[in-house]
């Protein structure tokens, strides 16, 4: 009906100037009204959607639903099906959290930090079940974590019911979470965290409370109702300063485990309604939400009128929010806005609006591409924290790289290791990271030696999250001296006592940062020893820097060390860890004389892995990475220029067994065997005999050579000799000196004297002979 209205594919932003548009869009959004009430079905509808209503209203309806099962396409007898109490509402700061609560007759307020309680109980065949849930709208702090404490006490009541536990055992693991995790809570955690129901729907010996006694029998079945009564916020508005929290569910004693039957009903706080991040744009009078990824660049410009413009362009079929976006493609038949532009008198609001849209895209952005990456990640075992028996090994004070997001003050936070894993924390209770012993492919610890940091670095087998980034190495260290030096004072003497007296504590904080390292290390090993982890093969690596050598793997030059397992470069980011076993062959490019550098390249075993290069290694550090990969049993080749792998690797999978059968690798030797054979071809010739005549370049540079090395004594002949064969070549010196005066004469140019055309005359005769300037000129006149 839309596209039949407006009779068009796509509205374009382009229309004459005599058409405002409002027409069109008339009929646009009469068409989708058309459509909304036509389909029957839960079609989006353009205009003012919210509506007023109050908890009675919404408790009459939600009971005509229970009643009638068949308006809800739920296939139950009616007659089967009844309530166990009217059906509650409550919201605006009044709050009865006892089942025996009326929903009254005040509207339902949803504005920012408000709170709004349902409950339903309902029988099916006289068995009853009841299920409760809190939604939040706009929560602020308190709400949130009072959440998060209501929900984790929650599931620890329903973790404890079972077979052979006293009831009041449930109801102390309400109030272990509630006081551990938010103390000043305690005093508004209801009484009890439920009762035994069924076709009562409510048995009083069955109270899950602090004094039952009661044991938990398999084949019971409880509604697990738990919550926080009349919490204080800060609100300014009234009817959100007073607010309450309740959770139920119905659930059934199971030998094995517990079922919670009323599950699809999600509690989670992520299920918690987030912010449309949807932009409103004034079209024909109504406020038209455009989801922002729906946007697709946005800008403002300015006219000579002082008119200010706001340009929205939209994401339209073939310009996808994300190239991964497999929905973008789906509806393309459909109607899209391709483009909308707004004009306004005021250039401060329109830049602070365009600066909002693009802020707040750039947040949907970042958000989208971290599920992205969180969906591809390998599920990780559970940290098994150290329990009495064993107390975690910890070091504290450290810094960890990749850092946490945010703009806040970075904090540095404390290693320790567990049962099972490493976990590095803060202050903050939303920076932390856990790294499995089965994740730990290589451990690395690094003493700061001619560094300013002392590090522990863990190289992984599979991705992990730290923050909102994804990485395969984590690192903590500790700066042993501090990396920024004060230029604002006068320079001191190297033998000034405060300045030998810095030095020291800067040498005895290193050490110390060093031991404590060292005491950490030896103690995991020591726990990684244990027969358990035998499988891992698990123990800190020391990078040897003796045989390091500078590089340049990424943009820049760093120093680059071999371990026993790996190659590493642990100080500057990004990291480089290249495992050993891993690599097929080395090839050293623009190895020869003259040259000040080489480069490294690394082929791995996978074909499909792109090599590694590391340019700009001195030529110096030659020998050393020779003798190097002759101790790790590493083949390398060497070779004067730069290779294309690329197309190199892709030849050898695409017909593997050809590379084998052709030698495989020592086509690399290919130019070492041309000069080999070049040489030798070389040195036969050098033992010539003597009666066989050389070749004209060689007796030309042997002439050549003759005539630099003779002496003085022979120049008259030699000279001779020389001007018998310029009269035959070709003119005489005086008749090229008479041609050149002429066409000075004829140019008008007589500046230059005689004399100093006869000094760079015989400046490049001279360099042209080799021989005696002086003698050639005394000799010149007998050719007159």
């Amino acid at each position: 009906p839309a596209r039949e209205a407006v009779d068009v594919e796509i509205v374009l932003h382009v229309k004459p100037k005599n058409d405002d548009g409002t027409a069109i869009m008339d009929a646009i959004f009469r068409a989708i009204r058309t459509q909304s009430k036509s389909d029957g079905r839960d079609t989006p509808t353009v205009g003012y959607i919210s509506r007023e209503v109050s908890h009675s209203t919404l408790m009459e309806d939600t009971e005509k639903v229970i009643l009638e099962p068949s308006k809800v396409n739920c296939k139950l007898k009616a007659e089967n099906v009844d309530i166990c109490y009217p059906p509650i509402f409550q919201s605006g700061g009044e709050f009865d959290l006892r089942p025996s609560a009326v929903s009254n007759d005040e509207l339902l307020h949803y504005d920012s930090a408000s709170v709004i309680l349902c409950a339903v109980g309902a029988r099916y065949k006289s068995y009853c079940s009841n299920i409760a849930r809190t939604f939040l709208i706009d929560a602020d702090p308190l709400q949130s974590r009072a959440y998060e404490v209501l929900l984790k006490a929650h599931e620890a009541v329903i973790g404890s019911l079972k077979p052979g536990n006293k009831l009041s055992a449930a109801y102390q693991a309400a109030v272990s979470v509630v006081e551990n995790d938010a103390p000043d809570l305690i005093s508004y955690l209801t009484k009890s965290a439920g009762t035994g129901i069924g076709i009562e729907f409510r048995e009083s010996g069955l109270n899950i409370n602090a004094k039952n006694e009661q044991m938990v029998k398999e084949g019971m079945v409880f509604n697990v109702s738990l919550g926080f009564q009349n919490l204080q916020s800060d609100s300014i508005k009234s009817k959100n300063k007073q607010f309450s929290l309740l959770l139920g569910d119905t659930v059934i004693i199971n030998k094995d485990k517990t079922e919670v039957v009323t599950s699809m009903s999600t509690k989670a706080l992520k299920d918690i309604d987030q912010k449309n991040e949807a932009v409103l744009l004034p079209i024909n009078g109504s406020m038209v939400p455009f989801h922002v990824a729906f946007i697709r660049t946005v800008s403002s410009q300015q006219d000579t009128n002082r008119n200010c413009y706001i340009r929205i362009i939209f994401n339209v079929p073939g310009t996808p929010f994300s190239p991964h976006d497999s929905n973008s493609m789906k509806f393309q038949g459909s109607i899209y806005l391709k483009e909308a532009s707004f004009r306004s008198k005021d250039s401060r609001h329109i830049s602070e609006v365009v600066q909002s849209i693009k802020t707040l895209r750039r947040q949907v952005v970042a958000r989208e591409s971290e599920r992205a990456e969180r969906a591809t990640l390998v599920t990780q075992e559970k940290l098994q924290l150290a329990n009495n028996r064993f107390k975690p090994i910890r070091l504290s004070d450290l810094w960890i790289r990749p850092a946490f997001g945010g703009r806040g003050r970075k904090i540095p936070g404390t290693l320790e290791a567990h049962m099972n894993g490493f976990r590095y924390s803060t202050t903050r209770q939303d920076e932390r990271v856990d790294i499995m012993f089965a994740n730990i492919k290589h451990a690395f610890f690094q003493p700061a030696e001619n560094e300013m940091i002392t590090l522990l670095h863990f190289h992984l087998h599979n991705h992990i999250m730290v923050g909102n980034k994804k990485t395969k190495d984590v690192q903590f260290y500790v700066e042993v001296m501090d990396m920024v030096q004060n230029v604002g004072g006068g320079k001191r003497s190297a033998y000034d006592p405060d300045e030998l007296e810095e030095e020291q504590r800067e040498r005895q904080r290193k050490n110390k940062i060093n031991v404590e390292f060292q005491t950490f290390v030896n103690r995991v090993n020591d726990l990684w020893g244990q027969p358990q982890f035998n499988g891992l093969d698990l123990e800190f690596d020391q990078p040897l820097r003796e045989l390091g050598f500078p590089g340049v793997p990424h943009k820049s030059s760093v120093f680059i060390v071999p371990t026993s397992a790996c190659l590493v470069e642990l100080i500057e980011t990004p990291f480089l860890v290249v495992t050993l076993s891993e690599i097929e062959i080395v090839n050293l490019e623009r190895v020869g004389l003259g040259q000040k550098n080489f480069d490294m390249t690394i082929v791995f075993k996978d074909f499909k892995r792109d090599v590694l290069r590391i340019d700009s290694i001195p030529s110096s550090s030659l020998d050393g990475i020779k003798e190097w990969l002759d101790t790790t049993d590493i083949k390398y080749y060497e070779s004067r220029l730069n290779l294309n792998w690329r197309q190199i690797l892709k030849t050898i999978t695409d017909d593997p067994q050809s590379f084998i059968e052709g030698g495989g690798w020592e086509f690399l030797n290919l130019e070492a065997t041309d000069s080999e054979s070049e040489n030798s071809e070389e040195s036969d010739k050098g033992y010539e005999p003597s009666d066989v005549e050389p070749e004209s370049d060689s007796e030309d540079d042997a002439s050549d050579s003759e005539s630099l090395v003779e002496s003085e004594d022979d120049d008259d002949d030699e000279e001779d000799s020389e001007e018998d064969s310029e009269e035959e070549k070709g003119k005489t010196w005086e008749e090229l000196e008479r041609e050149a005066s002429n066409a000075d004469r004829e140019k008008g140019n007589e500046s230059d004297s005689e004399e100093d055309r006869k000094r760079r005359k015989a400046k490049s005769f001279g360099k042209s002979r080799g021989g005696n300037l002086s003698s050639s000129m005394t000799k010149r006149p007998k050719l007159r």
